[in-house]
């Protein structure tokens, strides 16, 4: 065969200059230390390596074998509070309080202190130019102050929420609330139908909003100027100049509303790109547990063990019942569970959930209600029993609920006969089996995977632009929106023509009246 060394220095030119123009080099800036919340953020940053662009990462937890092309510039890790597998439930309940206080604050004004961090400074000021920065991904939860860095490196700026949409999730890029039929993430309810349910759900989502705003504009606008640029907008108007928000969440079956093509939904990004294993022995455990498993797990987070002690011994005494089949829960410190744990059980500090909740012999998950547990075994035709305890996770459930897809506990009222019911109700009752595999088909049913999904949108608005998907709404008031002013409008300009009506009718009434009044009527009135 003929070779020609010119054809092969003109195809290498060829495949560089290639190379050069589609592969990107992009920051993912993730600076929540939830440990939960990066699987769907690694997802994307995966993604997006695999399409063979350079991802640079700001993160608490970095990749154990990070691809090639995927590199942790920052690790945060020890610079805040440890959470993972380390949260009791009095902790929990005492500190998150408001869900709103917890995105503002936990979740908000204190991350944006990170900024200050020597190795984040270096970052800011010393930006790579070889070659510098084509875009930025934001983690948004409550810390919007780090959609500046977009302004800094003049560079689009993509958000990822990792849950639900909560009020101002999509304000960046001018997505409709819907309030009279979809309920936001902080809502405890799935459905609005009734007027007393739609004015509840409209007051609590822009009050909430109102909160997060008020907590966040100052705090968060001063940690710009002062970690970022002092000329910097506030964060009101630089959440404005987001191009793109991705949301971990899916219409089927977390619910249908209107949105902007600037707001792209994922939900589920992280299952098909997960490649965590069973160890052998826990696989062994699970063929052999042929009567079916209970996986039994509060997330990365929250302790089980820390549960009141009458409600660990209703498990104890409920589990037992329904023997032989086997429960596996993750518990972090067995030595804190009350003894007399049934022999049906089975514990762990470290549990691979997806492939746990993929297993054939899996046939329930009790869970807290976290949306990426949920998404799970929603993927994986597994129903559930929630135990919501805070945050969106009470709407999670909820969903579960409304879907016959699970069965709602509240953490403060279980018994041994709720739980028993519960059960029984689950492994029983084939409507519940049936519902998880009729809304598993719509979970999966989508023109392409998430990750192509999201890793599509991300390269259009690298070669479109930040401007590409911007929608009108980001320049107007929330009443302008809602067309409160035309309304108001309208409503004055038929209140102006009745009134006007109604004076033209006495006027002309009146004339016609002394009109039709002869001479004669006058005179016999006067005698």
């Amino acid at each position: 065969m003929f070779f020609s060394p010119k054809l092969f220095v003109l195809l290498c030119i060829f495949y560089l200059d290639i190379m050069e123009t589609h592969s990107k080099r992009i920051l993912g800036v993730f600076p929540y230390n939830a440990k939960s919340h990066n699987n769907v953020l690694n997802a994307l940053a995966k993604g997006l390596v695999k399409k063979g662009h350079q991802v640079d990462v700001i993160t608490h937890y970095p990749l154990k074998d990070p691809p090639k092309n995927y590199r942790t510039i920052v690790n945060l890790n020890g610079t805040r509070p440890h959470y993972v597998n380390h949260v009791s439930m009095k902790w929990i309940l005492e500190k998150t309080g408001s869900p709103v206080s917890l995105y503002a604050y936990l979740a908000g004004n204190e991350i944006c202190d990170l900024l200050s961090l020597k190795e984040m400074q270096n970052v800011i000021k010393n930006p790579s130019n070889e070659p510098p920065y084509d875009l930025v991904i934001i983690q948004i939860l409550g810390a919007n102050c780090y959609i500046g860095l977009g302004y800094i490196f003049k560079v689009p700026v993509i958000t990822v929420s990792t849950h639900l949409e909560v009020p101002w999730t999509g304000d960046g890029v001018g997505s409709p609330s819907a309030t009279a039929y979809y309920t936001d993430g902080l809502m405890r309810t799935f459905t609005v139908s009734t007027f007393w349910e739609r004015l509840q759900n409209t007051l609590h989502s822009q009050i909430n909003k109102f909160r997060y705003f008020m907590y966040t504009e100052k705090a968060q606008t001063e940690a710009m100027r002062k970690y970022l640029s002092p000329d910097i907008p506030s964060v009101r108007e630089i959440e404005r100049t987001v191009a793109l928000t991705l949301v971990n969440s899916y219409f089927n079956p977390f619910g249908i509303k209107p949105s902007t093509p600037g707001l792209i939904e994922i939900g589920g990004i992280h299952i098909e790109e997960d490649d965590s294993k069973l160890t052998p022995e826990l696989e062994r455990w699970m063929n052999e547990s042929t009567n079916g498993v209970i996986y039994f797990t509060f997330g990365s987070m929250i302790l089980i063990e820390t549960l009141p002690e009458e409600s660990l011994l209703a498990f104890y005494k409920s589990f037992k019942k329904i023997a032989p089949m086997r429960v596996l829960m993750k518990i972090a410190d067995k030595t804190k569970l009350l003894p007399g744990l049934p022999d049906n059980v089975r514990t762990s500090l470290w549990i691979p959930q997806i492939p746990v909740l993929k297993h054939h012999n899996t046939k329930l998950f009790i869970t807290h209600g976290g949306m990426l547990g949920i998404q799970e075994a929603l993927y994986y035709k597994v129903p559930m029993i929630g135990i919501p305890i805070f945050s969106d996770q009470f709407r999670n459930v909820e969903t579960l609920v409304s879907k016959n897809i699970g069965i709602r506990l509240d953490y403060n009222k279980i018994t041994l006969r709720s739980l028993d019911e519960a059960l029984s109700a689950i492994l029983n009752d084939p409507k519940y089996r049936e519902a998880v595999k009729h809304e598993s088909k719509l979970f999966r049913d989508r023109p392409m995977k998430p990750v192509d999904t999201a890793t599509f949108w991300v390269e259009y608005v690298m070669r479109n632009g930040g401007d590409s998907l911007r929608s009108p709404a980001v320049n107007l008031y929330w009443w302008e929106v809602a067309l409160l002013d035309v309304y108001g409008f309208i409503l004055l300009s038929c209140i102006a023509l009745i009134y006007l009506a109604i004076f033209t009718t006495k006027v002309v009434v009146r004339r016609c009246f002394k009109t039709c009044t002869t001479p004669s009527q006058i005179t016999k009135k006067i005698n």
